[in-house]
């Protein structure tokens, strides 16, 4: 298949001199490529090389099409849907599909993100190579089937940037962009787990077995050095009863001691060496961030309220929910709340915790547990304060108690005083994280809404096991079925069922 564009030896640096990545060569064919890895490995930068906004510090890059960056956050304008697809939009069942339900004469302003990602979608032309930059977040349950429709039908090249494993499994081709450069792996995505998952296990396994060859050459060293303290301590005391003069036996005990020295830098050259090996494996690895702190929480009595309604509505003009809401939650329940963009579950989330709502109607009764809030802004944090002191406002624990919880959220050094308000998405969510977690030993309530938008795939993962262990009542709002699924969620709530 001929390739559309082609990397030959193509490297990056920032105008301060960090070098992103040296000497790329791959290509790309007419068909659909998932580019994934941690974040920080520069894959947006990527996607601006590739499309053209930025140049290569070395290398060179070859086009044979056009090629159209989707952004990840692109700003609504003023206008109305059909201004906006403009007086000459094609129509096919394509884009019909992205905008059904959508009021093309409704301002773009008003559209819900979702929404607004389906007008951009829609307008994206049908020929020619397509990079979609996480083009799933903001995407309702609806919305994402519509795109994962998009991916399936529409043809040409396309390289999709994403942590969606429902859209990854439709690629054919998958980029990994590690610490270790770019690797390709073809097969598409259950086969590039597979096989990286046996890289990791051989690698892992090189890596215990020099660990081992290093304690052994510790031991190995101890036990030489206590055999020739023995020896010296034989032949001193031999001198001793041999009458042996002083001078002589000052002699003997400087050879002595010059044959246990070299003993012991024989040994711990060893020992070192053995060490070094350990590290090489090590960074051998194509090693990802990933956050290794653990929250249980406190388990809930099977009747403990969370949370009752009846005939509970809210709304800020008119009433949010098609229907009044009446339920009642109790003891250790994992509830997903379900409903497309608007639909009103982050605001009954609000309303659960206890926040005021602008209007009202019915009653909502509440637990009053210790819940720990993460909302898709991460408003938790200040983003005037660095990390250290968000977690240091919050919580009563000391200096070092504070770091070592820090570390297990990735800040380490002086991450720690980075400014909140200058994080990426992925690192707001995990300062969110570390200060929620800090501040609260043991909470009962978990509310998560939209948790994995800006979290790579590794970190998702460790997301999963977190949420899969904690033993109190969950609330989560997400559209990722995968993630729901692995966090173990028993319920569903839907909000837009009148």
């Amino acid at each position: 298949m001929t390739p559309v564009i082609s990397f030959t030896g193509v490297s990056f640096e920032f105008p301060n001199g960090r070098e992103l990545f040296s000497g790329l060569s791959f290509s790309l064919p007419p068909r659909l490529t998932a580019l994934v890895g941690p974040n920080g490995a520069g894959k947006t930068t990527l996607a601006r090389l590739l499309h053209g906004e930025l140049r290569p510090t070395a290398g060179r890059i070859t086009k044979v099409q056009t090629v159209t960056l989707f952004a990840q956050r692109v700003p609504p304008p003023t206008m109305t849907v059909n201004q906006f697809l403009g007086a000459d939009y094609v129509w096919d069942p394509l884009s019909e599909n992205l905008l059904a339900g959508i009021d093309r004469e409704q301002v773009c302003t008003d559209l819900s993100g979702g929404q607004w990602m389906r007008v951009r979608l829609a307008r994206l032309p049908a020929d020619g190579f397509l990079i979609l930059d996480e083009p799933t977040n903001d995407l309702d349950r609806e919305g994402r089937r519509a795109l994962l429709d998009f991916l399936k039908r529409r043809r040409g090249g396309m390289l999709l940037i994403s942590h969606d494993r429902e859209c990854l499994r439709l690629c054919d081709d998958i980029l990994e962009l590690s610490n270790q450069g770019l690797a390709k792996f073809g097969g598409g995505w259950d086969e590039y787990l597979q096989m990286r998952q046996a890289e990791r296990d051989g690698l892992s396994h090189a890596l215990e077995k020099a660990k081992q060859q290093r304690d052994r050459a510790a031991q190995q060293r101890a036990e030489q050095r206590s055999r020739q303290d023995k020896r010296n301590r034989a032949g001193v005391l031999a001198a001793r009863k041999g009458g042996m003069p002083k001078i002589l036996m000052g002699a003997r005990k400087r050879r002595a001691q010059a044959t246990t020295g070299m003993v012991d830098a024989g040994t711990h050259a060893r020992a070192e060496s053995a060490v070094h090996q350990a590290h090489q494996k090590l960074s051998e690895l194509k090693l990802d961030p990933v956050m290794h702190a653990r929250l249980f929480g406190q388990p809930l009595p099977a009747q403990k309220l969370i949370a009752e309604a009846r005939g509970f509505n809210a709304g800020y003009g008119t009433w949010i929910y098609p229907g009044d809401l009446n339920f009642a939650w109790r003891g250790p329940l994992r509830m997903a709340l379900k409903g497309g963009n608007g639909a009103g579950k982050s605001t009954l989330l609000q309303a659960v915790l206890g926040r005021e709502l602008p209007r009202t109607r019915g009653e909502l009764r509440r637990g009053g547990l210790r819940a720990l809030y993460l909302d898709q802004r991460c408003g938790l944090l200040d983003d005037a304060q660095s990390v250290l002191e968000n977690a240091r406002n919050s919580a009563a624990l000391s200096e070092d108690e504070l770091r070592a919880g820090l570390a297990r959220f990735l800040f380490t050094g002086d991450l720690v005083f980075q400014i909140a308000g200058q994080l990426s998405g992925g690192e707001r969510l995990r300062a969110a994280l570390a200060k929620g977690f800090l501040t609260y030993d043991k909470p009962e309530l978990l509310v998560l809404d939209e948790p994995t938008n800006n979290l790579d795939l590794v970190n998702v993962q460790f997301l999963e096991n977190l949420v899969r262990e904690f033993k109190g009542a969950l609330l989560i709002v997400s559209h990722d079925e995968v993630f729901l699924k692995n966090c173990q969620v028993e319920h569903e709530f839907h909000l837009d069922e009148g």
